[in-house]
């Protein structure tokens, strides 16, 4: 072979394993890379330059280094199918039943994992036989029993939202009346305070003029002069007393001895004064008898009623005090024509007669007409003034409930947007209870109320906690939000927390406590159905479809 042939020869040799090695690096299609989720395919796209960037933008790499078992990328994204990065999840595709993902890092590790029934995850070690048959069977058997569930258990939560309609329409007519009759209410108010105000000031006008009559200053002088004399009535009363103290030891201790006439005088005197004996040696019946004399007749008046005249409140005499018509008329209102017309009065037609009445005795009243009213309170107020009062006190009564009504209707009508579920089902079992029977206790729960735990042998009850919130980890307006429900504060357990429960809801064709386990001291975890989390069929899932959060992983 000449030199020629051999430089030929030479080259080829060393230019073959150049050309193998090209042919090893042919890049996979997508659809061929294992483990690789379908909904990342457009990310694995072959290039011209036979690159692969990762994911998360951090380095280019060889096509060919795509599950070489080794982790080139920080985000995992370069080893789908192999356990060499921890990072992130292994797509089994599961024909017959769906598709599932498990960590990367339980790949290749012996184990079967459920949610990989084809066994792909154990390519290597060939552990995980291919049972996604039989379990596509079980589930699709559990799915269509699951399912018959929820359609009839939807039917009975339509039911509940057919109701929330009903009551959201019948709370905004109800507001919307309450909203006219409020404005109307207001200027009532307002009209009868200025009556009030107008009555007030007429009557104080009146009590100056009063205060300015003779009979009222004659009256403060008798009230003046009462006073001192009762003072120096108390005065005389124990001097009195003091006095008869000093005779009364005299008249025990005299003695008759002394002879001192003027003493026995005294003593003989104070005998005949109290009808009482003190010397000794006489009879009992005594020699000095007191004179009897006829009993003159005394009318005496008690220390109460010197009090009571004291305490005469004469303003509110003299504002009470009435003229003409209305001085004369009888003072008890239910006693007057108007009120016994109401015996004749024929029954469909007694509440406009009310009003009528109510009002001519009212005007009766303010133009003095009629005699003054009912002292039902006390105060210094005329006739006038206490009508007028009680009026305006009634018209701010029902301005307050119409006030409170509405708020109570505005928040109902904002808790039946979101609070009682998307389509306000909740609202129709606010308030419905459920209870169990479990060993000595029986636990109750009573929606957006209370749970308790009540004991089977002494009855006691200790309250487990009273609702607080949905389960604030999902999306409000999600059906995860509306499958758990927290129920905080209730009663102080010994040497603990205070007791709490989490409430975890399903699907039932009924509303039932399913059961109660308590995981943490007195941290309660209830079980409940109902038809309001019968929920319409959700889109099933299909083949390639990934978790939100295995994208999150990747």
């Amino acid at each position: 072979m000449n030199d020629r042939g051999t430089l030929a020869l030479l080259s080829l040799l060393l230019l073959a394993p150049f050309s193998l090695a090209a042919e090893e690096q042919k890049v996979l299609v997508p659809s061929q890379i294992r483990g690789l989720n379908p909904s990342l395919y457009d990310k694995y796209e072959p290039t011209t330059s036979g690159l692969f960037h990762c994911l998360d933008g951090s380095k280019t790499i060889p096509s060919a280094a795509i599950n070489d078992d080794y982790c080139d990328c920080p985000d995992g994204s370069d080893e789908p199918g192999t356990a060499a990065c921890s990072v992130g999840f292994f797509w089994c595709k599961n024909e017959g039943h769906i598709p599932g993902n498990v960590l990367k890092s339980r790949v290749n590790d012996g184990l079967c994992e459920p949610d990989c029934c084809d066994g792909s995850d154990e390519w290597a070690t060939g552990a995980c036989p291919n049972r996604c048959k039989e379990v596509g069977k079980e589930y699709r058997e559990a799915k269509s029993k699951a399912d018959k569930l929820r359609k009839t258990g939807s039917k009975i939560r339509n039911t509940y939202i057919k109701w929330a309609q009903g009551e959201k329409q019948r709370l905004q007519e109800e507001l919307d009346e309450k909203k006219k009759a409020i404005s109307a209410k207001e200027v009532e108010v307002t009209i009868a305070r200025a009556a009030l105000d107008k009555a007030s000031a007429q009557s104080h006008e009146d009590l100056e003029r009063k205060k300015q009559s003779p009979v009222y200053h004659s009256l403060l002088s008798h009230r003046s002069a009462l006073t001192k004399l009762r003072t120096k009535t108390k005065t005389l009363e124990t001097e009195i007393e003091a006095l008869h103290s000093l005779l009364r030891e005299m008249a025990k201790g005299y003695n008759p001895n002394y002879q001192d006439m003027a003493v026995k005088a005294a003593v003989v005197g104070y005998e005949e004064l109290t009808g009482i004996k003190y010397r000794e040696g006489e009879s009992e019946e005594g020699e000095v008898k007191k004179e009897e004399k006829p009993e003159e007749t005394q009318e005496e008046i008690t220390e109460k009623e010197l009090e009571d005249l004291d305490k005469i409140d004469l303003d509110g005499l003299l504002l009470s005090d009435t003229t003409g018509a209305a001085a004369e008329g009888d003072e008890d209102e239910e006693d007057g024509l108007l009120w016994k017309i109401d015996e004749y009065i024929p029954d469909n037609f007694y509440d406009s007669w009310q009003t009528f009445r109510d009002l001519a005795i009212e005007w009766s009243v303010r133009l003095g007409l009629a005699g003054k009213p009912k002292n039902k309170g006390k105060g210094v107020d005329g006739p006038q003034v206490a009508a007028a009062r009680e009026k305006h006190r009634l018209l701010e009564t029902e301005l307050v409930k119409l006030q409170n009504g509405i708020r109570t209707n505005e928040d109902t009508l904002k808790n039946m947007e979101l609070h009682y579920g998307v389509e306000a089902e909740w609202k129709k079992l606010d308030g419905t209870c459920v209870e169990q029977v479990i060993g000595d206790y029986t636990y109750e729960l009573c929606f957006f109320g209370k749970a308790t735990q009540k004991s089977n042998k002494d009855g006691s009850s200790n309250l487990l906690g009273k609702f607080d919130q949905w389960n604030v980890a999902a999306s409000e307006g999600t059906l995860p939000y509306y499958s758990q429900q927290l129920y905080k504060h209730g009663a102080k357990c010994w040497n603990g927390p205070n007791r709490s429960v989490v409430v975890v809801l399903s699907c039932g064709t009924s509303n039932a406590l399913l059961s109660v386990a308590e995981p943490e001291k007195c941290e309660y975890r209830f079980k409940i159905s109902s038809p309001a989390l019968c929920w319409p069929d959700q889109q099933p899932v299909v083949e390639g479809e990934v978790k939100q959060e295995s994208k999150d992983e990747l």
